[in-house]
């Protein structure tokens, strides 16, 4: 099954952040993942506890991000790393449950492969406003991604319900989504549009 993750960020937020924890919580997305980098480590516990309660009343998987400590003190199994963090840190794969990894090439993702990766998060696919300044890397980066390893790959960056079906055509196992879906001003309608962008012809 194609799946859709939310990627947080607070910056790009267009209403209180707990309000919207809670509107992509019943948004119909699969899991959450909550990215908070330019927290400190205690207030980023704090609002992983909050998107703890929110995620666990509406039954959606949360994805810790960065973090480790969080991760440990929340009583949460699983954990988003970039590329670097992983080589920095190879001891993580032993320390969560789920380990997914941010990778930018093939050799990183090869190499987050052997060090224990349960999923890979690759990207930019295509131009976003998140990187306003870099070109996306393609379809044929993705798929370049996706062939060799039997690990599930989510795509990131610059996708749209026009995209999405190019992404799962290219091996992907699901989308992940960050600024549209903190910015929409109603995040399930997005996600219905994007599923129904995935059985569109092109």
């Amino acid at each position: 099954m194609f799946k859709l993750l939310a990627v947080t960020d607070r910056a790009a937020c267009c209403e209180a952040f707990a309000d919207r924890l809670r509107r992509l919580a019943a948004s119909g997305i699969d899991a959450l993942i909550l990215r908070a980098k330019e927290l400190p480590p205690q207030d980023y516990l704090t609002l992983a506890s909050q998107a703890q309660l929110i995620c666990q009343a509406n039954r959606l998987p949360l994805i810790l991000h960065t973090c480790f400590d969080a991760c440990q003190a929340a009583g949460s199994f699983s954990l988003h790393v970039s590329y670097p963090q992983l080589v920095q840190q190879p001891q993580l794969r032993t320390q969560v449950q789920r380990l997914g990894v941010s990778v930018h090439t093939l050799t990183e993702a090869r190499q987050a492969a052997a060090l224990g990766a349960d999923y890979l998060i690759a990207g930019h696919i295509f131009a976003t406003a998140c990187k306003q300044d870099l070109p996306g890397r393609g379809i044929g980066f993705l798929k370049d991604v996706c062939d060799p390893t039997p690990l599930p790959v989510y795509a990131i960056g610059g996708i749209t319900p026009a995209n999405i079906s190019r992404i799962k055509k290219a091996g992907a196992a699901g989308a992940c989504l960050m600024s549209s879906l903190m910015a929409c001003p109603e995040p399930a309608l997005l996600v219905r549009e994007l599923r129904q962008g995935l059985i569109q012809k092109n």
